[in-house]
């Protein structure tokens, strides 16, 4: 009886996956704040939104892509962080980028590129995004009108070394977000140069049993699945994504998509300090 319940109930949940998706493009949004220390006043309030894994074309049409960009727009946050694997394959790259093109922030729109943006073509995903007017960082760094540094990292099983000169261009004098699509790369370098790290890349678990994912996209299990970890001091975030990986299983059960609003706030002294 359990095994038919069970069954029931994944056949139900991926019934409702095909069917046009949530109305923000995703089942929720996931608010945060992060206490930094040393924040500037004017950062006090200072607002990122992070998408990540919308794998566009992957049971995620362009509908409710649209509906995500306008709910990620909505949030009137300052910047909008995109955090990697964009398309089930190469031939949905242009028309996400025609999407994305949509995002507004008001100090820019920022990408890092994922593992399966590696598969269906890096160099056509640079290229369309930048053309959308996103800025897309490669172990490079910018600076917003209020003195928040966002960095970007190369996906961490790339060809690519973690780190390689990026540490060169960091000032640890300032506050520092990485947007880091896998985050294993917490356990794998010196993570000194940030404050918050942002990732996606687990999905959640995309399908899940009490908390557990049965199958899980990381060197170091369940640890990094969903939530928040702190690892050397440092608060990596991790969202569940908004769209489906794989090409059998393209639902999700108790992993519910998501976008990340993190809002920055200087950490509040002790009483009596």
């Amino acid at each position: 009886m359990l095994s038919a319940a069970l069954t029931l109930a994944i056949a139900a949940v991926a019934l409702v996956s095909c069917a046009s998706g949530p109305a923000l493009g995703v089942d929720r949004v996931r608010r945060i704040d992060v206490f930094v220390a040393g924040l500037p006043a004017e950062l006090d309030g200072y607002r990122v939104s992070f998408v990540s894994d919308i794998h566009y074309g992957n049971n995620f049409s362009r509908a409710r892509l649209r509906r995500l960009v306008a709910a990620v727009n909505g949030e009137g946050a300052n910047v909008i962080l995109l955090g990697g694997d964009y398309t089930l394959g190469t031939a949905e790259i242009a028309p996400f980028a025609e999407e994305a093109a949509r995002l507004r922030a008001g100090h820019g729109v920022y990408a890092v590129v994922g593992n399966h943006d590696f598969y269906n073509g890096r160099s056509r995903t640079i290229r369309e995004l930048r053309k959308a007017g996103i800025v897309v960082l490669e172990e490079s760094a910018v600076e917003t009108p209020s003195g928040l540094v966002i960095a970007g990292i190369n996906d961490v099983r790339d060809s690519f070394p973690a780190m390689g000169r990026f540490r060169d261009i960091l000032d640890g004098g300032k506050p520092t977000l990485l947007a880091s699509h896998n985050p294993d790369f917490a356990e794998e370098a010196d993570l000194s140069p940030f404050d918050v790290i942002l990732s996606g890349h687990t999905h959640g678990g995309q399908i899940t049993f009490f908390g557990y994912a049965p199958v899980i996209p990381s060197e170091y299990g369940q640890k990094y699945r969903t939530g928040t970890v702190v690892k050397d001091g440092v608060p990596v975030i991790v969202s569940n994504g908004a769209g489906y990986g794989g090409a059998v299983l393209r639902f999700r059960l108790f992993a519910p998509s998501d976008f990340i609003v993190i809002t920055l706030r200087p950490t509040v002294p002790a009483s009596g300090r």
